[in-house]
């Protein structure tokens, strides 16, 4: 049982969707062409281009699902929600889900010797960026923009900002250090600031949102210059990242340290500030790649880049360029080296390996491995185990577990990580079959997708999933 819906941009005819078994189109018809399902469908009903019976089917699938799930007998009550309750589970989200990138010298945490501080840009006195598109459309509607104006600021905008200050979540974990702040908007107003500081958080963001492509992978509003204006005034100089994905890092080298704190959301500033003072120890791990720039990627340019879904663009495309090989596999396929690599984040502490074993059982593969805090922190690290496929093979390596495992220091803990079956086997199309080519493996312990710890050949034998 179910009916049949469009996204929001995705009819581009009525009679011709009505008979592939498009139920309703969306209320998104604004980005559509036309309002399809009212007056045209009306008239192709009338007409015979659409028969009755399918008009019927239509009413009949909708009404279905709808008493199905009770709306009629038992509608849904309205209940309170707690709040208090998801802004917790949002800190703890941005508190496990940033990822510390770099930190070179042990820059982060913020030591206690430190006493100067200033923030930098980002609108970090204010709150922290979200991204745009149906997101927030529940922030837009309760009016809760803690920095409104900011272009685009209509769909797939306004651009949001959650009202949890960095600014004032630093001063409130670090009451005994001046903490200053720059909007960032002159560069050499903000290097000045950072060669008076004992420490220069710079915080740097870039708006995106469904429906839109960036154009490219540069930080927008020169800030760029701002951050290699502030690392050159101060070698002790944190970035903060708040961004959708990647961007070109320029200043890299200038830069010790950087943690990815992604869109953290109606708690950000609190869990930003937990991570950058030590009171979180960071554990999040990359799920994509950081490449270098845009000429690493399947399509540096995007065909297209601009317009809206109903309009066309050219002829059709080669929309399989890499195929299976996504992210971290495109970049072992293709031999590339990325900025940071899938699976990368840094802790507080440090860990060790010892003792990989693997044992194979027809479509079963399993793996455990000794794992110990050898730091002075407590700590979370991720234990990534990755297959390398056998000469020739069209996908070169492939992720098929992991496991997060919180240690205090000194404790060792051994660890199990089952692979599914299917993480071993592709998929045969025209037998529509998964399959497992049987030859010699390598299975690896790693830190992250280019940097194995340890390895163990394995045989397994040509079989077929059932």
């Amino acid at each position: 049982p179910g009916f049949v819906m469009s996204d929001w941009g995705g009819v581009h005819s009525g009679s011709k969707a009505a008979l592939a078994g498009l139920d309703q189109q969306s209320a998104g018809e604004v980005f559509d062409a036309a309002v399809f399902f009212d007056e045209p469908l009306r008239l192709a009903v009338h007409g015979g281009v659409v028969p009755q019976a399918r008009l019927n089917d239509m009413v009949a699938r909708i009404l279905r699902t709808m008493f199905l799930h009770g709306n009629f007998d038992n509608p849904p009550q309205h209940q309170k929600v707690d709040a208090e309750a998801g802004f917790a589970v949002a800190q703890r989200t941005v508190e496990e889900g940033s990822v510390l990138l770099r930190n070179e010298g042990s820059l982060l945490p913020l030591a206690d010797s430190v006493k100067r501080i200033v923030i930098i840009g980002g609108h970090a006195d204010k709150g922290v960026i979200g991204g745009g598109g149906s997101s927030m459309v529940g922030v837009t509607a309760k009016g809760t923009n803690a920095v409104p104006g900011v272009m685009p600021t209509t769909w797939p905008g306004p651009v949001i900002f959650h009202p949890s200050s960095p600014l004032e979540s630093l001063r409130a974990a670090r009451p005994d250090a001046t903490i200053a702040y720059v909007d960032g908007t002159n560069a050499a107003a903000a290097a000045e600031a950072a060669a008076q500081a004992d420490v220069a958080i710079v915080f740097a963001t870039q708006w995106a949102a469904e429906s839109v492509d960036l154009p490219d992978m540069q930080l927008p509003d020169n800030q760029d210059a701002l951050i290699s204006a502030v690392a050159k005034a101060n070698p002790k100089t944190v970035l903060v990242l708040e961004t959708n994905g990647p961007v070109r890092t320029p200043w890299l080298a200038q830069v010790p340290a950087m943690l990815q704190a992604w869109y953290p959301g109606i708690r950000g500033g609190e869990g930003i500030a937990a991570l950058l003072t030590g009171q979180v120890n960071p554990s999040g791990r990359l799920p994509v790649t950081w490449v270098t720039d845009e000429s690493q990627l399947p399509r540096p340019h995007i065909d297209g880049l601009g317009f809206k879904p109903a309009k066309p663009f050219g002829d059709v495309f080669d929309f399989d360029i890499e195929g299976a090989n996504v992210g971290y596999k495109w970049m072992a396929a293709k031999g590339l080296t990325p900025t940071f690599a899938f699976g990368h984040g840094l802790s507080y502490t440090s860990f060790a390996y010892d003792n990989l074993k693997v044992s194979v059982e027809g479509s079963r593969l399993v793996a455990s491995v000794d794992i110990r805090n050898t730091g002075k922190r407590a700590g979370a690290d991720v234990a990534q185990l990755y297959l390398k496929l056998p000469a020739g093979s069209t996908t070169p390596i492939r992720l098929i577990g992991y496991d997060k495992v919180n240690l205090q220091p000194g404790e060792q803990r051994r660890i199990r990580i089952e692979a599914e079956p299917k993480t071993l086997a592709h998929y045969d199309a025209q037998a529509r079959q998964w399959k497992i080519d049987g030859g010699t493996y390598q299975v690896q312990l790693s830190r992250n997708a280019a940097e194995p710890l340890q390895t163990v050949d394995v045989q397994l034998v040509e079989q077929v999933l059932r």
